[in-house]
């Protein structure tokens, strides 16, 4: 079982092992060593050629099997969204027992339609205990106005304004013998030279000790979801197309039917980034206290006068910091490289 009681996922630097973003990259400003993000061990000897012949149901199938044998609870943290749906959904139709389902609101009405609209009316259709997290007013007050830490989160690299990482962040949770499962990750792909390679950045997989991330902690699963997604794209892309399905956003739908999230496209899909901050947020911007949000605007300024702004996208911490990339392991032929073996002039997808 990969990625659970270990600290799987996490980032080097200086010889130094890391869990949070902000302090890896003050490390990295300190010693101006390179950062690495860091997966787990089973990857590096695993041969990502040989598609496994399972199908994916029946890999997840038996992942979802051995987290419940090895374990005295499960609790599965579910969004409403199609990966963490696609999880809860093989446990249901398996009749795998779940202990708990948890959700986690932002406290913002029009920020949680999701949540509201999808997650929380089919729960409650399923006799499971359901825990719905969600800050409140007072806590966003405490955390920007008066500047107290509260639950903070584990990884640090992401500076919107909800507040919703805070109560994913298992450090608050009971960890011993409980599997706390996220549906993460989809696969990101890369077409160089002919030859297809997987890689993973750190600010798609949470690197915190005790989270299960369902589908990347463990290369089978990951390398099966690949192998479906590179059939897809050659089968319905052309060449110079295939590097956009997993780095451009209109190509969501795509990528998610491919590696069978859903069979058609009525499945309600997560809002996806517009160029200042996630729609998510946007919304519960509008309807915040302005002196709140005037707070939260502050600390982010103070973090680029630390760190400096090319450490964040577009120079902003409101749209996350710059992803760390891992190793690319190739799925054409027996090999693996590092971002700058593979893009010596600097990563570029074309």
């Amino acid at each position: 079982m990969f990625g659970h009681k270990g600290m799987s996922w996490h980032y080097i630097c200086n010889n130094k092992k890391f869990i949070s973003k902000l302090e890896v990259l003050r490390e990295h400003k300190k010693s101006k060593q390179a950062m690495q993000f860091c997966v787990p061990e089973a990857y590096e000897n695993y041969d990502f050629t040989i598609p496994p012949k399972e199908t994916l149901e029946n890999l997840c199938k038996q992942k979802a099997l051995d987290l419940r044998a090895n374990n005295d609870k499960i609790v599965i943290w579910y969004s409403g969204g199609c990966d963490s749906h696609y999880v809860l959904d093989i446990f249901l139709k398996n009749n795998i027992k779940v202990d708990e389902i948890h959700m986690v609101k932002s406290g913002f009405s029009n920020a949680d339609y999701e949540i509201e609209k999808y997650a929380i009316p089919f729960v409650k259709k399923l006799n499971i205990k359901t825990v719905v997290h969600e800050p409140t007013l007072d806590y966003y007050e405490k955390r920007y106005v008066e500047n107290e830490k509260q639950l903070g989160t584990a990884n640090e690299y992401w500076h919107h304004f909800r507040l919703n990482n805070d109560f994913e962040n298992l450090q608050h949770h009971d960890t011993e013998g409980v599997a706390h499962i996220f549906g993460k990750e989809k696969p990101t792909l890369c077409f160089v030279d002919g030859k297809w390679y997987v890689y993973m950045l750190d600010v798609d997989v949470t690197p915190q000790p005790h989270q299960i991330n369902f589908f990347s902690d463990d290369p089978i699963v990951h390398s099966k979801q690949c192998h479906m997604l590179i059939q897809e794209i050659q089968l319905m892309k052309n060449q110079s197309d295939y590097n956009k399905v997993t780095w451009y956003h209109e190509d969501q739908n795509f990528w998610n039917r491919s590696i069978g999230r859903y069979q058609n496209s009525t499945f309600p899909l997560k809002e996806m980034m517009d160029d200042t901050f996630n729609n998510k947020d946007a919304e519960a911007i509008k309807q915040a206290p302005s002196h709140i949000v005037d707070a939260w605007q502050n600390k982010n300024k103070t973090l680029v006068e630390e760190l400096g702004a090319d450490v964040f996208n577009n120079g902003d911490p409101a749209i996350g910091t710059i992803g760390i990339f891992s190793k690319f392991y190739c799925l054409s032929e027996k090999s693996v490289k590092t971002v700058d073996e593979l893009f010596p002039d600097g990563f570029k997808i074309q």
